[in-house]
């Protein structure tokens, strides 16, 4: 059986496609964040880089009762978000964006949404800059005292390399280990300016009681990694699941 296995996943894979198990961990991100949350019926979940919707959708499919909160900071993407969640249950939605302050600060938009940052170009990027615009941001530590959020099972983050920013307001929050799951992309190529280094965030989350559980989706240009997702779990959360 094993051997007839291995013959089809050859065949297949010379046709160009790949057979993942996803009953493995370090596969499928979303299967294995299940694996942290099975028994919890209504996990709360922050969208922190929200687009267009594409992650609510996932999110939906694997925690169907689940509150999720989403952020996107661009007016014009935030209206195409509103339409493409408006039949989902218990999803809010939020026009700013999120980081290190309180503050207001200008968002340059690509014309791939999907590029947009609250970063400058640099020298691996592509797209350009349509439109710029001055946007709300408030921190994660403020929005869940403000609403009176005590715990976030999963903190989703793709900002275009503003992470680490959204990590920053998130002080108060992971220092009282009250979020369980940290998915994130990770952008490791030149591709804005002023993004911190692998070995920084790393650190910077291993110092808050998080542990690497896998890394995903690494994509490639030139031979080198440019991006990838990355899964982390809070040491404390991962003790009582276990």
């Amino acid at each position: 059986m094993n051997a007839l296995k291995e013959s089809i996943r050859t065949l297949v894979s010379t046709l160009g496609y790949n057979i993942r198990n996803t009953a493995s961990i370090g596969v499928c991100p979303f299967s294995d964040m299940k694996r942290f949350v099975p028994t919890n019926p209504n996990p709360l979940i922050l969208d922190i880089g929200a687009n267009v919707g594409q992650s609510v959708e996932r999110f939906k499919k694997i925690f169907p009762s689940s509150t999720i909160h989403s952020f996107e900071p661009s007016p014009e993407t935030f209206r195409k978000l509103s339409q493409n969640v408006s039949t989902q249950k218990n999803v809010v939605i939020w026009n700013c964006g999120i980081g290190a302050s309180i503050c207001r600060q200008e968002f340059l938009e690509n014309t791939s949404s999907v590029r947009s940052s609250f970063l400058g170009w640099s020298t691996t990027s592509w797209g350009q800059v349509k439109t710029k615009t001055v946007v709300d941001i408030t921190t994660i530590d403020h929005f869940l005292e403000a609403h009176h959020i005590g715990y976030v099972n999963i903190l989703k983050s793709d900002t275009q390399g503003y992470d680490f920013e959204v990590f920053k307001g998130a002080e108060r929050t992971m220092r009282e280990n009250r979020i369980g799951l940290l998915y994130f992309e990770f952008i490791f190529s030149d591709m804005y300016k002023n993004l911190p280094s692998f070995d920084e965030v790393f650190r910077y989350l291993i110092d808050r009681n998080f542990s690497l559980v896998s890394i995903y989706n690494i994509h490639h240009q030139k031979r080198l990694a440019i991006e990838a997702d990355l899964l982390f779990v809070n040491r404390e959360y991962y003790a009582k699941v276990t």
